[in-house]
């Protein structure tokens, strides 16, 4: 499935997204999902807020971190942990693992390995519920390491 990111996305496309996550239309939704309809994003609710209120859109950080539980419950965006441990919110819920560097906290995007053909997260749910009989959720992998040392950095 491609993943849909276009600018400034009409309210009705929002309605509908929402909708077909079993969501209902709310002005702080809208505004959540159109800013991470933009672009790949990695923000924090914190972030977004202040991105948010930048852009003129008065949201309380209590009502977006709601709606961010809620977005995510409803896998509209994907939660992951960042450098510090913190939630960081990614408008990207196709099957992938974040690096995450652990000097600067950048991250970047790898698509899932497949194993027999399905990402490596379902291959390890099917593989661990075949093995044991429980029911899992999706496995999560973190991925922590350094990025590589760039010609201009010195190498320090």
């Amino acid at each position: 499935m491609a993943h849909g990111h276009d600018e400034g996305a009409a309210p009705d496309d929002v309605r509908t997204h929402l909708r077909q996550h079993g969501l209902r239309y709310s002005r702080p939704r809208a505004a959540i999902v159109s800013f991470f309809r933009e672009e790949d994003r990695h923000v924090s609710a914190e972030d977004l807020h202040q991105e948010l209120q930048a852009r003129g859109t008065a949201l309380s950080l209590s009502t977006v971190y709601l709606n961010l539980n809620v977005l995510s419950d409803a896998g509209v965006v994907r939660e992951f942990q960042g450098k510090q441990g913190q939630k960081l919110y990614d408008s990207n819920v196709s099957p992938h693992y974040h690096l995450i560097d652990k000097d600067t906290g950048e991250v970047v995007d790898v698509p899932a390995p497949t194993v027999d053909g399905v990402p490596l997260g379902t291959f390890l749910k099917r593989t661990v519920e075949a093995a044991t009989g429980w029911e899992l959720e999706e496995p999560k992998v973190h991925l922590r390491g350094r990025a590589p040392a760039s010609a201009d950095d010195g190498g320090d």
